[in-house]
């Protein structure tokens, strides 16, 4: 019965001596793989975090610079509706000016020609009435 238990020992031994080997050779260095991993892991979690804290503040100041640019460029357009307003009254208070100087000279002209018309006709009128009395009176008037 001694013997069984002399056998014991060695096998203990071996058992643990590939132990301590395996620990060394393969599940030490596995486990330090799996740290490193996971140190990695969370790094680049921690930096995907920061990325999209920018990226939330970028996005807010994009959002921003793009309200106040339409902002201003309501601002721009109204102040060049308002100068176009402006002009076209301009414009058309020039040409209203232009018209009326122009009616005044046609509506001169035109009395002009009714005045010479009236007067050219009433020295013909005279001379015709003068044509027709003779005419329909047979005899010749002085």
């Amino acid at each position: 019965m001694d013997l069984p238990n002399l056998t014991i020992v060695p096998l203990l031994v071996n058992f643990l001596v590939l132990v301590f080997l395996l620990n060394v050779v393969l599940f030490r260095p596995i486990r330090n793989a799996l740290k490193e991993r996971q140190a990695r892991l969370d790094a680049q979690t921690a930096d995907i975090s920061l990325m999209e804290t920018q990226g939330q503040g970028l996005d807010s100041e994009i959002k921003d610079k793009l309200a106040a640019a339409r902002r201003e460029g309501a601002g721009a357009r109204e102040t060049l509706k308002d100068e176009g307003a402006a002009a076209e009254a301009s414009l058309l208070e020039e040409v209203k000016r232009e018209v009326d100087l122009e009616w005044s000279r046609v509506e001169k002209k035109i009395k002009q020609d009714v005045a010479q018309a009236r007067k050219a006709l009433g020295t013909q009128a005279q001379s015709f009435a003068q044509l027709l009395a003779s005419k329909i009176l047979g005899r010749e008037l002085s």
